[in-house]
């Protein structure tokens, strides 16, 4: 079973080779049988070999090693294209419920957006953007279990009412969040089978809003 480098390195792979472990070793200078050991975890790349990557294709070699993210940094690599930004799937679940207990924050996968799209469409930039998986329905119609939704981890104040990414005590949501004046949050579940509820100012320290949830992708 591949461990957590391996799994990493996998979505390098998957990144610049579309999965192809001998194009991949083709592109790099490699065996193909190496290639294939290392997405393995039988084995591990040498550090002028990490060297050579992060060289051509800017791999964030921090995430690699360590699995956490450089700032300003492309974590899987990439094959120069100024159009397209790539986008973290955190391996977590916002439960569009009571609450989902966040276990890990690690990466799961990239997706490509292009830029203008963003810009024209969403009205956001390539920078501080994730991907999460919804859990539960609470937010139904509006969101269902399974939908990922993508988050402008850049929009952390509610200036008009919109579906959020939530954490609390409780754990991690999504839920639709109108401000007042007078500080109050209410946190509204747009399924009215579902209970909605307030924040008040004094409590908001331990309620963070991680970001504004600005488009959804799901299975039809």
């Amino acid at each position: 079973m591949a461990n957590a480098f391996a799994q990493r390195f996998m979505l390098i792979v998957d990144q610049l080779a579309k999965g192809n472990k001998k194009q991949f070793a083709q592109l790099t200078g490699k065996s193909a049988s190496h290639i294939y050991k290392i997405c393995r975890g039988m084995s591990r790349p040498s550090m002028g070999y990490l060297q050579d990557l992060y060289a051509e294709f800017q791999i964030d070699l921090n995430w690699l090693l360590t699995g956490e993210r450089s700032d300003h940094a492309t974590p899987t690599g990439r094959i120069e294209n100024k159009d397209l930004v790539m986008t973290p799937m955190f391996d977590v679940q916002a439960s569009a419920g009571l609450g989902q207990e966040v276990i890990t924050e690690d990466v799961s996968d990239y997706f490509a957006f292009n830029k203008k799209w963003l810009s024209s469409q969403l009205r956001v930039s390539g920078d501080n953007l994730a991907l999460v998986c919804v859990s539960g329905d609470s937010m139904l119609p509006t969101l269902n279990n399974g939908d990922d939704v993508l988050v402008d981890m850049s929009q952390k104040m509610v200036h008009k009412e919109g579906v959020y990414l939530l954490h609390t005590p409780q754990g991690l949501v999504t839920k639709r969040l109108k401000q007042h004046a007078d500080g109050l949050l209410n946190v509204i579940s747009d399924n009215s089978d579902f209970e909605s509820w307030d924040i008040y100012p004094k409590d908001l320290e331990h309620n963070t809003i991680i970001g504004k949830v600005v488009w959804c992708a799901r299975s039809i």
